[in-house]
């Protein structure tokens, strides 16, 4: 894995940055403000760290641009020096904590996180039986929280794909993670709170080290998985898949299913542009659909649904806005959307007169 930029390099060079991706940016483009460029925004992070007070007329602290962020990764794809201000506005956010100055529509949010993760795991736990969540089954299944119908429906949805298709898991049928929370803990991270992450993580590891593949249906949860884990310390030992991967590279397997009409396929950010994950869904879907179509903007230049780095709590409209636009790249005629992320799926469907907007998983439900 090649090391991420220094932080204060990073700084440097957005903050004297001529601004090449401010056209990138979904929050800049929708709310149509300089202060919530990624330069303006890598610019403020360079403030925080020096903890230089608020000018006079400034927005509170509350509502710093380090929150004004989805995380996608456009801006990143347009640097010439590949500087990730997805990933340092974290640290940003993790500073504001330490100042006491975090975003009110994250206060508690650790506790909160733990509450949401326990009951997403009972959930799971009462809709699969007890033989389908072994800690220490080859490959196993961690639902995301997100998941349409909840992550116990997901969780089902999951096991009759893998029972009409045993060539989906080998030679072991398929089980469901048995963790105490069906997340890896990336609000606590996207939120700031970074020793709570730390600690959270440390836990989660330790539930999923009896897995050889641990298949995952969140992308920043996978993203998580693979990238942040290892740069916070902690290892973790099953190989890590999103359920796109472990789907395309088994699309053979995969049942009859009656065909979807006009079909489009949208990028989740932290699956595409944060793991590189472009051809395998659209190999699942060509088993799913005859007319498989595209997004004006697709693969590494597919635009944001607005779904990521907690936006949907920390700016709402913002996030409703992003969807929106999102929907108007879409070619005429287009009956379903399908996409590879459930925070995605949500914002998408979300929108007044949206199509039809399914999971992978659904594609292939009976």
């Amino acid at each position: 894995m090649v090391p991420m930029m220094d932080l204060t390099q990073a700084i440097e060079l957005c903050t004297f940055c001529p601004r090449l991706c401010s056209d990138r940016c979904p929050v800049s483009l929708v709310e149509a403000r300089e202060t919530v460029t990624p330069q303006a925004k890598m610019a403020w992070l360079g403030l925080l760290r020096q903890q230089v007070p608020e000018a006079p007329g400034a927005p509170p602290r509350s509502t710093l641009p380090v929150y004004a962020c989805t995380g996608c990764g456009a801006c990143t794809q347009a640097c010439l020096h590949r500087v990730e201000p997805g990933v340092h506005l974290l640290a940003g956010r993790a500073l504001a904590e330490e100042q006491q100055a975090g975003h009110p529509a994250l206060a508690d949010l650790p506790r909160r996180q733990r509450a949401r993760g326990r009951a997403a795991a009972a959930e799971v736990a009462g809709a699969v039986p007890e033989q389908r969540r072994r800690p220490d089954a080859p490959v196993a299944y961690l639902p995301p929280c997100l998941a349409q119908g909840g992550p116990g429906e997901d969780a089902r949805r999951m096991l009759q794909l893998a029972d009409r298709a045993p060539g989906l898991s080998g030679e072991a049928p398929m089980s469901i993670a048995a963790t105490d929370s069906s997340c890896a803990g990336y609000p606590l991270l996207a939120g700031g709170f970074v020793e709570d992450f730390r600690l959270y993580a440390e836990d989660f590891a330790r539930q999923v080290a009896g897995h050889a593949t641990l298949v995952v249906g969140c992308p920043a949860c996978a993203w998580l998985l693979r990238t942040q884990y290892p740069l916070h310390g902690v290892p973790v030992r099953p190989h890590v898949l999103h359920l796109a991967e472990w789907l395309g590279r088994h699309a053979e397997a995969l049942p009859e299913t009656p065909p979807l009409g006009r079909t489009a396929y949208h990028d989740p950010c932290y699956l595409g542009r944060g793991l590189g994950v472009y051809e395998e869904p659209r190999a699942v879907l060509g088993r799913a659909t005859a007319a498989l179509c595209e997004f004006a903007r697709n693969r590494q230049e597919a635009t944001c649904a607005g779904g990521g780095a907690l936006l949907p709590l920390t700016a709402p409209e913002t996030a409703r806005a992003i969807a929106e636009e999102r929907l108007r790249e879409l070619p005429p005629g287009v009956e379903t959307v399908v996409t590879a992320c459930p925070s995605c799926q949500r914002q998408l469907a979300g929108v007044a007169g949206a199509p039809r907007v399914l999971g992978l998983l659904e594609v292939f439900q009976e």
